[in-house]
């Protein structure tokens, strides 16, 4: 276990420092919740909207950053490295994969925390968005816990797919996760069949626990609970699957 985790720190390190000497794409990280913000949370604060939905849609903008990276981050990273003649010899030594899968969890977490920093501080300087320390401590701890199914999806992404083929791939989930997620139109306009269609998404998934966490909504998010358990379960599997199919016909 120690063994494995050194393996990954030192991977997650020079994942990082390969996506800081590109200052494009860790920019871009940085803008894209950040345009949201202007473009959807400011309209609504001054249309009158009250303090919790300005902040359920600063909660949802950071949701939507969490989840471009996660997917992102994963999907190019693992079929790129995938198709270069290193990533082949990594796989051939009998180290398995789950450093590897470790360091990107590690990096990626890095990544996705960087690109929220911004958006929350424009957030707190020019909305009436509001949260208690103890809200904001377990709204983040939640943060982290329902982006784990976007991360595993990045993963099933990368294991199955070209990295042409993971950017299209990726760009078509992120807008049906962020407008059927909730994320970018509020979930109280959906229709009844479209709501119960929303809730089937990890994105909705993660929007409603947060909001419940952070005392935003008050009722249990059953439907988000279950949804998030699901989405957990079928992924672990997918993967657990590709892994042992992978480590077989390597060896």
């Amino acid at each position: 276990m120690k063994n494995t985790v050194y393996l990954a720190s030192l991977h997650a390190r020079f994942q990082l420092l390969e996506a800081f000497r590109i200052p494009i794409s860790i920019v871009m990280s940085l803008i894209s919740p950040t345009i949201g913000l202007l473009f959807f949370v400011l309209p609504q604060q001054s249309s009158g909207s009250s303090s919790d939905a300005v902040t359920k849609a600063v909660i949802a903008l950071v949701i939507f950053g969490v989840m471009v990276n996660s997917l992102f981050h994963f999907a190019v990273e693992i079929s790129q490295a995938r198709e270069r003649p290193w990533g082949s010899y990594t796989r051939s030594l009998p180290v398995g994969q789950n450093s590897i899968l470790l360091s990107y969890l590690l990096s990626s977490g890095v990544l996705s925390l960087i690109s929220v920093i911004p958006l929350v501080t424009m957030a707190i300087l020019l909305t009436n968005a509001s949260m208690q320390l103890g809200e904001f401590v377990i709204g983040l701890t939640l943060l982290i816990i329902t982006s784990i199914p976007f991360m595993l999806l990045g993963v099933v992404i990368g294991y199955f797919t070209v990295s042409k083929a993971a950017v299209a791939i990726v760009q078509i989930l992120m807008l049906i996760f962020a407008f059927g997620g909730g994320l970018f139109i509020p979930p109280g306009t959906f229709n009844e069949l479209f709501n119960t269609i929303s809730y089937w998404l990890p994105s909705r998934s993660s929007l409603e626990i947060i909001s419940w966490g952070t005392g935003i909504n008050h009722d249990i998010p059953y439907e988000g609970l279950i949804g998030w358990s699901l989405w957990m379960i079928f992924f672990i599997t997918i993967i657990t699957i590709r892994l042992k199919n992978e480590a077989d016909r390597e060896y």
